[in-house]
Formats: C-alpha cells, sequence, structure tokens
C-alpha cells in the first residue's frame, strides 16, 4: 500500500525545540514560536520582563503592566519560504486588570508529494500539497493587589492565564488543540528585578500527539548601561534614575520531550531626543541542537513619540538556525489610549519618613545607613530635593565628592533657587580646578 508522506523540512516550523531528540513527541509545535522581533533579538528571554503586549504569549500576568492600549504587527521570513504572521492587541480595564488576544498564521507554501512503491522506493510525483497552521489565544492578568490590598505580602504579584485553540492542516491531515497557560509575575515597587513563571499548553489534542508542554522561569533586570558597575551600588539608585537598558534570563522546560533550554538577552535604548528614540538588542540561546552560531540572536529597535501619550515602535531581529538558514522578523507595535508605562511609584508619604529617618542619621555620622534611606527615599519620590542634598552630603563625609556633587548638581536641577548650594558647587569646582584635579575619579 503506498503512502504519503510530507518533507522533513515542516519541522522547522518549531526551529529552535523540534531539533532536539526527546523522550517523547509532541503535536501542534508551531505553537513554541515565539512572538515579537523585540523578544527575538533580546534571545528569546522575556517571561521575567513581559512589559508590553507580547507578553500575551511570553507571560500573561505581564499585561497587568500596561496601562494603554497596544497593538503588534509581526511578519516573519521563515525557512524555505514558509510564512509567519502574528498579530496581538492588549487593553487595559484599570482596577480590572487586563484583556490581550493573540492570533498566529503559519504557511508552509506548497511542496511535491512523494509515494511510496511497492519495493519501498520513494518517487517524486507532481501533485502538490501545503500546510498550514492556525493558533489564537484569549489571555487575562491582572495585579493581585486587587484582591489582597496594596500593603499585603502579595502586592507585588501579578497573575494571568490564557485559553488557546490551535489547528493544524498538512496535506489533509487536519488536527488541533486546546490549551490553558497559567503564570505569574513578581514586579517589587521601588526595585530594578522582576520573576516570572508560566506553565503553557496544559491540555489536549485532536489527531495529533500532545501539546507541547512547558514551563518557563524567568529573571529581569533594568538597570543603566552608561555604568556597568554603579547599578548595583547605592550611587547608581540617584545618578543614573533612568534605566534604559533591560537584561532578562529564562530557563525552558519541556517535560514530555526531556528538553532544557537556556536563553539570554539584553537590550539598550537611546532617546536621541523628545521624539526619536533608537535601540540594539543582542542574545544567545544556550543548549540549542544546531551548534554555537544557531544560538545567537541580534535585533534593532526604533521609537517614535507621537505624543505624551502614544507612541509607535518598529523592531527587527536577526535568528540564524545554522546550516538551515537564517529567519528575519519586523513588527510594528502601538501604544496609544492611557498614561505612559512606568516602574516608577509614587510614595510622598512613605518618601517623608524615609528622608526624616536618613537626615537623624546623617546627624548621628551614619553615613552609610544615612545614604540608604535617602535612597529609599528617592526611590519613593524622585523629586525630593533635600534628599539629593542628603545623599551629596553623605558622599561627601565618605570621602566622594565627585559623586557628591552629581548629588548636589541633581537638586539644583529641582530647585534652581537654592544659591547657597550653587555657590558651594561652584567653589568647589573653582578649587578642583586650580588643584589641577579636573578628572579625577572619585577614591575609595
Amino acid at each position: 500500500m503506498k503512502k504519503s508522506i510530507i518533507l522533513s523540512f515542516l519541522l522547522l516550523f518549531c526551529a529552535g525545540s523540534v531539533f532536539a531528540v526527546g523522550a517523547g513527541s509532541t503535536g501542534l509545535n508551531f505553537i513554541k514560536i515565539s512572538q515579537g522581533a523585540r523578544q527575538a533579538g533580546m534571545g528569546e528571554a522575556f517571561t521575567g520582563i513581559a512589559d508590553d503586549v507580547n507578553a500575551v504569549f511570553w507571560n500573561p500576568a505581564g499585561l497587568s503592566q500596561l496601562t494603554r492600549h497596544q497593538a503588534c504587527l509581526m511578519h516573519a521570513v521563515w525557512m524555505l519560504d514558509v510564512n509567519f504572521e502574528y498579530a496581538a492587541y492588549a487593553f487595559p480595564l484599570g482596577e480590572l486588570g487586563t484583556i490581550g488576544i493573540y492570533g498566529v498564521y503559519l504557511n508552509a507554501g506548497e511542496i511535491l508529494k512523494t509515494e511510496e512503491d511497492a519495493g519501498g522506493n520513494y518517487i517524486l510525483t507532481e501533485e502538490k500539497v501545503g500546510a498550514t497552521n492556525f493558533n489564537i489565544t484569549l489571555a487575562y492578568g491582572r495585579k493581585l493587589s486587587a484582591f489582597f490590598g496594596k500593603d499585603s505580602v502579595f502586592s507585588d504579584f501579578s497573575a494571568g492565564l490564557s485559553v488557546n485553540i490551535s489547528s493544524e492542516d498538512v496535506a489533509g491531515d487536519a488536527g488541533g488543540g486546546y490549551g490553558l497557560n497559567l503564570s505569574t509575575l513578581f514586579n517589587p515597587k521601588y526595585e530594578n528585578y522582576s520573576f516570572g513563571m508560566a506553565v503553557e499548553n496544559v491540555g489536549f489534542s485532536n489527531n495529533r500527539p500532545s501539546l507541547p508542554l512547558a514551563v518557563r522561569l524567568g529573571f529581569g533586570y533594568r538597570f543603566a548601561l552608561e555604568n556597568m558597575i554603579l547599578p548595583f551600588t547605592d550611587e547608581g539608585a540617584f545618578i543614573f534614575p533612568d534605566n534604559s537598558a533591560a537584561a532578562g534570563l529564562d530557563l525552558v522546560i519541556y517535560p514530555t520531550e526531556q528538553i532544557v533550554r537556556f536563553n539570554a538577552g539584553v537590550e539598550k535604548m537611546w532617546v536621541l531626543n523628545k521624539y526619536h528614540s533608537v535601540g540594539v538588542r543582542a542574545g544567545y540561546k544556550f543548549l540549542n541542537d544546531l551548534g554555537f552560531s544557531a544560538g545567537i540572536t541580534a535585533g534593532l529597535g526604533y521609537k517614535l513619540t507621537a505624543g505624551e501619550k502614544s507612541s509607535i515602535e518598529i523592531d527587527y531581529s536577526l535568528n540564524p538556525y545554522g546550516d538551515l538558514g537564517i529567519t528575519h522578523r519586523i513588527s510594528l507595535t502601538g501604544k496609544f489610549l492611557g498614561e505612559p508605562e512606568t516602574r516608577k511609584v509614587q510614595d510622598k508619604k512613605s518618601a517623608a519618613e524615609y528622608y526624616r529617618s536618613g537626615y537623624d542619621l546623617l546627624y548621628a555620622k551614619k553615613y552609610q545607613e544615612a545614604l540608604a534611606d535617602f535612597t529609599a527615599c528617592l526611590k519613593r519620590d524622585d523629586t525630593y530635593t533635600s534628599a539629593y542634598i542628603g545623599v551629596g552630603s553623605c558622599f561627601l563625609n565618605m570621602g566622594k565628592p565627585d559623586t557628591a556633587m552629581q548629588a548636589y548638581e541633581k537638586a539644583m536641577q529641582l530647585n534652581p533657587e537654592n544659591e547657597k548650594l550653587q555657590e558651594f558647587i561652584n567653589r568647589y569646582k573653582t578649587e578642583k580646578i586650580l588643584n589641577g584635579q579636573g578628572s579625577t575619579q572619585n577614591s575609595r
């Protein structure tokens, strides 16, 4: 009896996971393909960041961070002329959380069909067959503070869930499945780090092997790339408050296939002016099965700020897959109808309490402890002028005059009328020039 066979390159739909030989097989593997050119450029390490509309794929709990409507369209040029289309939309409902939806369509075009004859030989026919895949996912994310209060132990957690329907047709052989994804995000106020976890594709399939069950663990960190040391010290808390860089780490486990992946990535954005920003991204996908070069990822980004509340972002990523070729992705993201997203949380009452504590410690000459409290004050209210002066006084007494001047100058930006502080700064700069220390760094 003759058998119809589809060429094995259809497995390329799931490049990055399906090439490994695992203990068990799964179906509908195209739903593993990562979404978003930004995320692909960062080495697919986004579970612990999840701060844009594409959280609908990576970690639905991250949707709770959105304060504006966001939409994303992505086109991917896959290997062997496979086209991949993705569209996502998310809209916040205030305290009620955020709803998101995305759809994926993959078209492999047409290939020639082969048949096996009675002698076991494969014969290439002139008949063409095709393969298409489709997935639609509905997601929801919400901060747990809505249930437990803003001061509870759960106030920094968000939870998310999504349900998806997938279908696949390979040369008339159709199948499908239904999946449930559950996720959480720990995003503490006043800190630059976050953690995420997602359990994906819990469900069942029809006329296909089981869905590709996955567990994602992610870590995210925001920092200022201008100085790679200060972000991890007390100085970095106020000298570089605009954390324009982000790094992510993802551990992905596929229990059924007994496959483990580890991804790392980073991005950096530069603000050219109030309208235009550009960015670069890089990453590496460890434990892949296609060689060293197949783990490298890279990307570029451009952001046009169209107004105080609207922006358009264009992202591109390049993802090589060893001898199989290179994939290119480009996405367009719009953000509108709402206040811009920010990690800053203003708490003036708490800031004042930390300032008073810092002032008392400074008076007691406990400079390190005072610095910690002044820094905590600025994390809660970055316009607290007196706290910058307190920070400067701490560094000055700790033998770091250059760093102290940076804090004093920040205070002057907030309060240009402080003549005494300006005189002190001018006098310091004059003495420094006279002593020939124009560019001397702080000594410890």
